[in-house]
């Protein structure tokens, strides 16, 4: 069983040191680039879970950029056969392994003797629904970012069909 979530936390929506510019109308969320909005904007508690075992409990990341990660998970799983989920912040790495038609689960820290493991299926269509979910809760929370080429540039990278079926496994707590 695969779980990636996040919890909606409108306090943790601007970074500290964009407020006073946000609150003028001096950034716009529509022309923030991916990268800009991938650091610190919309930090969210985040849950991911495989096989009974938290890889991530409610940890504050970026919407965006798990988002944008995990969706890069999936072109490197389906290129490389593996792919890793790091963090800017912390040496902390997620790495996922294709074996068969399983993903296996390693971390640098508290990694399970036994590895977690989900279908490659389940993996990508848990991984698109996440994205989905975001992206729907984002636009609906801040209309402005609808524009965004983030956005689109996300909604483009899980909207392959080879990798798996968009399916509704993902989590969004409000």
């Amino acid at each position: 069983m695969l779980n990636i979530g996040f919890t909606p936390d409108s306090d943790m929506d601007i970074p500290a040191g964009a407020e006073r510019a946000w609150r003028d109308g001096r950034i716009g969320l529509a022309t923030l680039s991916a990268a800009d909005l991938r650091y610190g904007w919309f930090a969210y508690r985040t849950d991911f879970e495989v096989g009974g075992h938290a890889f991530l409990s409610a940890a504050r990341e970026p919407l965006v950029d798990i988002m944008f990660t995990l969706a890069h998970t999936l072109q490197s799983l389906r290129a490389n056969g593996s792919a890793e989920i790091d963090f800017t912040e912390s040496s902390y790495v997620i790495r996922l392994e294709l074996t068969g038609d399983q993903v296996t689960f390693t971390s640098s820290h508290r990694a399970p003797v036994e590895p977690p493991r989900c279908a490659v299926e389940e993996y990508a269509a848990v991984v698109r629904a996440f994205v989905a979910t975001g992206a729907a809760w984002l636009v609906e929370s801040r209309p402005a970012i609808a524009e965004s080429p983030a956005l689109h540039e996300l909604r483009a990278l899980v909207s392959d069909p080879a990798g798996g079926g968009t399916g509704d496994l993902g989590r969004r707590t409000v």
